[in-house]
């Protein structure tokens, strides 16, 4: 018997491959399972402890009236810290009387387009005696424009639009009120305007105390 299990191992070239029994699989330890989730769940958790501390950190942080870092001033405007940096972002500084105001609906945001007659001229050159000055309309969706008065006079510092109007270079700083001969900032506005543009729109530095 052994020579023929020999003979017809060598007729059979391929040798006869007994399959190994599979290995059992380790069984997993008891509340193993329970505590996979425990860990994946722990772990979102943390996750979302995270987010949320960033989330009210950059908030704390965005600045409010209160936050010095930062003036109280409109979501996704500039705001001007210095008189020179004021002046340079208008292409035109002018003192105009307020002939009229209407409001516009565009897109869902609401504008006042003011027509405005041009008293003085303290930098660049407005096209004419009258000029058309956007903004966004007082009580709108921020930024909340100012409330310019028709038959009153201001200081308007405006940017030159491509269609030939014009925009106030920020609803905060974009204008100064008139009163005796010398401007009034709005509430969110510390910047002063500089003797020499003054001087062109024939008004005085605002006296201190």
């Amino acid at each position: 018997m052994i020579r023929v299990k020999s003979l017809m191992q060598q007729a059979n070239p391929v040798p006869e491959v007994v399959p190994e029994a599979a290995p059992e699989e380790a069984a997993e330890p008891s509340g193993w399972a329970p505590r996979r989730r425990v860990l994946v769940l722990g772990g979102l958790a943390a996750a979302l402890a995270v987010i949320i501390t960033s989330i009210a950190v950059l908030g704390s942080r965005g600045g409010g009236s209160d936050d010095p870092a930062r003036p109280p001033v409109a979501a996704d405007e500039p705001y001007y810290r210095t008189t020179g940096d004021l002046e340079r972002s208008a292409d035109v500084i002018v003192r105009a009387r307020v002939a009229a105001t209407r409001e516009t609906d565009e897109d869902g945001f609401s504008q006042t387009i003011a027509t405005v007659r041009v008293v003085a001229t303290g930098k660049g050159k407005p096209p004419g005696r009258a000029i058309q000055v956007s903004y966004p309309s007082p009580g709108a969706a921020l930024p909340s424009g100012p409330e310019l008065t028709p038959r009153h006079e201001y200081v308007l510092l405006l940017e030159r639009m491509d269609d030939g109007t014009y925009a106030l270079v920020n609803t905060t700083q974009g204008y100064y009120g008139i009163e005796a001969g010398h401007t009034e900032a709005g509430p969110d506005n510390d910047v002063a305007l500089s003797e020499g543009v003054l001087k062109a729109l024939g008004l005085a530095p605002r006296r201190e105390g």
